[in-house]
């Protein structure tokens, strides 16, 4: 139900069909339904949720849009402006305290070449929190950066993403930690120089807890965000 190569969102943000081999596919594509929570923005107590949705494939698309289980059709983005990743990015103001409505999501995919194919998919009530960052600090000789953030009860992986405005500009793809045991808070350090091309200003480091759906750890059934900024 949930791929990974949405984690450039969100992007998001999909392992799934990444994984296969271009010339294998025809007029196929994937759809994904899930959940991802955040703090409110408002308060930073209470979690709120949305439905994300996302579509990939190797034949280029056209167009893809979503109809929930009460009815509203949900028009979804090309996310790369290429044809092969569409999805969903709902501002704050969309999230809800109440979880996203359950069940059966029917996806309508139009491909470029005309055809035009029906999918369906299921959403689940599990959900995860937000992790917890406990830092994100650069250090006295400006060289490097570090965050750190509380392990998140739940989560089956993690995965990073930095942005500047509205363009991203790093993403570190879906990882675990193998320490034994597991460690209490875990860390990430990246070279300063890895941004400022970038030039200088507010950087937005975002930390995603993953719910897989199943051991095969391809498909998402929930992310937990939360984003802290650091000016370089």
């Amino acid at each position: 139900m949930k791929q990974l190569k949405f984690l450039a969102l969100g992007a998001m943000i999909m392992l799934g069909l990444s994984g296969c081999e271009k010339t294998a596919v025809t007029s196929t594509a994937s759809v994904d339904t899930f959940i991802r929570s955040i703090k409110n923005p408002k308060d930073t107590t209470h979690v709120m949720y949305a439905a994300i949705h996302s579509v990939f494939s190797y034949n280029l698309m056209a167009n893809s849009t979503v109809v929930t289980p009460d009815g509203e059709t949900v028009q979804l983005t090309d996310f790369d402006k290429n044809g092969n990743s569409f999805y969903n990015a709902p501002a704050d103001s969309a999230y809800s305290l109440a979880l996203p409505t359950l069940g059966t999501y029917k996806y309508t995919v139009t491909f470029k070449d005309k055809e035009v194919i029906t999918y369906t998919n299921t959403l689940s009530s599990s959900s995860l929190p937000p992790p917890i960052i406990t830092s994100l600090v650069q250090t006295v000789s400006k060289d490097s950066i570090y965050i750190s953030w509380k392990a998140l009860s739940g989560s089956q992986a993690y995965q990073l993403k930095v942005t500047k405005g509205t363009t991203q500009v790093y993403y570190q793809p879906a990882f675990t930690d193998a320490s034994t045991p597991p460690r209490a808070v875990l860390r990430l350090g990246f070279a300063t120089t890895l941004f400022t091309t970038y030039g200088s200003g507010v950087y937005t480091f975002e930390v995603d807890g993953m719910l897989f759906e199943s051991t095969d750890y391809t498909y998402l059934q929930a992310i937990g965000a939360a984003s802290k900024n650091i000016t370089l």
